[in-house]
C-alpha cells in the first residue's frame, strides 16, 4: 500500500471513529428518532436553496474566468460543480471535488494554470466573505456567545486577511522567485537521484507563480462582483442551515448560524477525514449545544447538512457525469 492510499484509508477510519464516538455519546436511537421527525417541507426548501447555491457558485466561477478572458457557459460550469460534488463524496477531503473541477475545466479551456487558479480563487473569495459575515454578525449577536468564541471568530477573519496579504504581496513573491531561481540550474547539474526531486520542486514553484499571476489578472470590478456573488451564496448557505434546523424543530436565533457556520466551514476543509464526516458532526455538536440545541438535534442537523449540501448534489453530479461521458464517447465515435 503506497503512502497516498494509506492516508486515504486513515481518513476513512478517522471519520468512522468520530461518528461512532458521537453516536455512543449522544445515542443512536435518539438521533434516529430525531431524523424520523424531520419536517419534510422545511427540508425540501433547504434542498432547493442548496441547489440554487450551486448555480450561484457556478456564476461566481464564471465571473472569475471572464476576468481572465476565458468564456465558459454557465451551464457547463454548473455541471462541473455538480461533478465536483460527486467526487467530494468519493475523495477523502472536504474539498475533494476541486481537483476534478480543475481537471475538467482545463480540458475544456486548454489553460491549465488559469483553470486551477480560478477554482482556488473561487473557494478563497467565498471563505473570506463568510468569515467577514461572521464578524459583522458579532455586532448583533455577541451577547449570544462566550468571549472565547468572539475572539476565535475575529482571529479566523484576521487570519483570512493575512492570507490575502500574503497572496497579493508582489514583493514577497518576487523575493521568493529570486531565492528559488538556482533550482533550475541545480536540477540540471545534479545526478539522477536528486534531479527529479528538484525538478518537481521547480515545477511547484512555477505553478505557484502562475497562480499568483492569475490572481493579479482580476480587475477591481471583477473582484467586487465576485465578493458580491459570494455574499449572496453565503446567505443562501446560512439560510439552508437555518431551514434544516427548523425542519428538526430547532428554534434558535439565526445569528447563531451566522456565527457557527463559518467556523464549521473552515473545520470541515481540514484534510483529516472522509468528505468532512465526523469532523463536521463534532463541530456542529460542540458549537450548537452552546445555543441550547439538544445534542441529538445538533448531530442530526450536521448529518442533514451533509445530505442536502453535498450528498444530494453529488447524486445529480453522478447523473451529469454519466451523461457527459456518453456524450463525449458519441462525439469521439462520430
Amino acid at each position: 500500500m503506497n503512502r497516498r492510499r494509506f492516508l486515504d484509508l486513515a481518513k476513512v477510519i478517522v471519520s468512522l471513529i468520530l461518528i461512532i464516538l458521537l453516536l455512543r455519546e449522544i445515542g443512536l436511537q435518539e438521533t434516529l428518532e430525531k431524523l424520523l421527525q424531520v419536517h419534510l417541507g422545511y427540508l425540501l426548501a433547504a434542498l432547493v436553496v442548496a441547489l440554487l447555491g450551486v448555480v450561484v457558485r457556478a456564476y461566481r466561477w464564471q465571473v472569475l474566468l471572464s476576468a481572465l478572458d476565458i468564456e465558459v457557459p454557465l451551464g457547463q460550469l454548473t455541471a462541473l460543480y455538480f461533478i465536483g460534488f460527486l467526487f467530494t463524496n468519493v475523495l477523502p477531503t472536504g474539498f475533494g471535488g476541486d481537483p476534478i473541477r480543475m481537471y475538467e475545466l482545463s480540458r475544456y479551456t486548454h489553460r491549465t494554470a488559469e483553470s486551477a487558479g480560478t477554482v482556488l480563487a473561487d473557494r478563497f473569495f467565498g471563505l473570506i466573505v463568510l468569515q467577514a459575515m461572521a464578524v459583522v454578525a458579532l455586532a448583533f449577536g455577541y451577547q449570544l456567545v462566550e468571549p472565547w468564541m468572539i475572539a476565535f471568530t475575529v482571529l479566523l477573519f484576521v487570519g483570512s486577511l493575512v492570507a490575502v496579504w500574503l497572496l497579493l504581496n508582489r514583493r514577497l513573491w518576487q523575493s521568493l522567485g529570486e531565492r528559488l531561481k538556482p533550482l533550475a540550474s541545480l536540477s540540471r547539474k545534479q545526478g539522477p537521484v536528486l534531479s527529479p526531486a528538484l525538478s518537481k520542486a521547480e515545477g511547484i514553484v512555477e505553478g505557484l507563480k502562475r497562480f499568483y499571476e492569475s490572481l493579479h489578472g482580476y480587475n477591481i470590478p471583477a473582484v467586487g462582483k465576485t465578493l458580491g456573488v459570494s455574499l449572496v451564496f453565503n446567505i443562501l448557505l446560512i439560510t439552508m442551515n437555518y431551514l434544516i434546523g427548523l425542519s428538526l424543530g430547532a428554534r434558535i436565533s439565526i445569528w447563531y448560524y451566522f456565527l457557527f457556520v463559518p467556523i464549521t466551514s473552515i473545520v470541515t476543509m481540514l484534510p483529516v477525514s472522509f468528505a468532512g464526516l465526523g469532523v463536521r458532526e463534532g463541530a456542529y455538536v460542540f458549537l450548537f449545544i452552546q445555543a441550547g440545541m439538544p445534542r441529538e438535534t445538533a448531530l442530526s442537523l450536521s448529518l442533514l447538512v451533509y445530505v442536502v449540501s453535498i450528498f444530494a448534489p453529488g447524486l445529480i453530479g453522478g447523473v451529469v457525469y454519466v451523461l457527459k461521458g456518453a456524450r463525449d464517447y458519441a462525439a469521439e465515435e462520430g
